[in-house]
Order: C-alpha cells, then structure tokens, then sequence
C-alpha cells in the first residue's frame, strides 16, 4: 500500500481527493494525516478558498 509521501509528487500541488483516490483511503483521513504532516512541516498546506486546500510535498 501506498503512503501519503509516495501519492505526492515533489513540488507538484495535490488536493486531498486527489490523494485519496491514489490511496484507496477515505478523504477525511487523508486529510487528517496531511494536516499532521503539515504542523509537523514535512508537507505544506495553501487555502486558497474557504473549502479548498492545496498540499505541497
């Protein structure tokens, strides 16, 4: 099984479904990991809309 290191491709700009659907996870737990990743800095995180987030690894 994937990771969410390996779904992201360096420096390419992913949104959670996208993720997801590579991962065969639920959208809610990518997020919640992503989430994590980005507080703890290994990945970070643009909201450009209040719905919409955007992940950078």
């Amino acid at each position: 099984m994937k990771d969410i290191h390996e779904a992201l491709e360096p420096f390419e700009p992913c949104v959670t479904s996208e993720i997801a659907e590579v991962l065969g996870w639920p959208r809610w737990t990518v997020y919640k990991v992503l989430n994590r990743l980005a507080e703890e800095g290994e990945i970070r995180k643009k909201k450009p809309e209040a719905r919409r987030v955007i992940w950078i690894q």
